[in-house]
């Protein structure tokens, strides 16, 4: 080996594969508007996960004639998954369980009449911010907003003396569909909707 030069390569960090890089599903917003009992109640909330973005479109099959061999095959009714929400449960969260309050007495004919201020359906905006961070206000990079959102089930964590850790609220949500913007490309511009 006496002779032989090492030689070596210096490795420098760079930005330019971020612009490649998968967006991370760990940093995002929730945004609720749209029932009065929630209207600026909440400019963003920190939930822990959200689930059940999804939507299935039913596949109608039909045989033509003279082509019985294979079937023919149209788009049918879509559906959309109901979204789960998780978080830790707060003080302050008061609200968030009137708005169940709110669609069973609109449900049950109690309480005020059936008109725009008593809907109880929401627009629910969850916001993908952008990892790194490279300005100094978190750039938008993916936004599902979805559309007629109303609470169908809440669910509270189990309460336990010999446990350390959070008490955990989930509600899950239907809704009537959803619409998804990218950002373009990678960098510190951010999207709206």
């Amino acid at each position: 080996m006496a002779g032989k030069t090492r030689t070596t390569v210096a490795q420098k960090s760079s930005l330019a594969s971020i612009s490649t890089d998968p967006l991370r599903s760990f940093k995002f917003h929730v945004q609720i508007s749209g029932p009065q009992s929630l209207q600026n109640a909440y400019p963003k909330l920190g939930f822990m996960a959200v689930s059940g973005l999804s939507m299935t479109t039913d596949v109608i099959a039909y045989r033509t004639g003279g082509n019985n061999v294979t079937t023919q095959k149209l788009p049918g009714q879509s559906d959309f998954s109901p979204i789960t929400l998780s978080k830790g449960f707060c003080p302050g969260d008061q609200q968030l369980l009137n708005w169940m309050y709110q669609m069973f007495s609109v449900m049950q004919g109690v309480g005020e009449t059936y008109d725009t201020k008593t809907d109880f359906r929401a627009t629910i905006d969850i916001m993908l911010i952008d990892h790194p961070v490279t300005t100094s206000t978190a750039a938008v990079k993916a936004i599902w907003r979805v559309y007629n959102a109303w609470p169908t089930a809440i669910s509270f964590g189990d309460l336990d003396a010999g446990q350390n850790m959070y008490a955990v609220h989930q509600m899950t949500f239907a809704h009537e569909g959803f619409d998804v913007k990218v950002a373009p490309k990678a960098g510190p511009t951010g999207i709206s909707l």
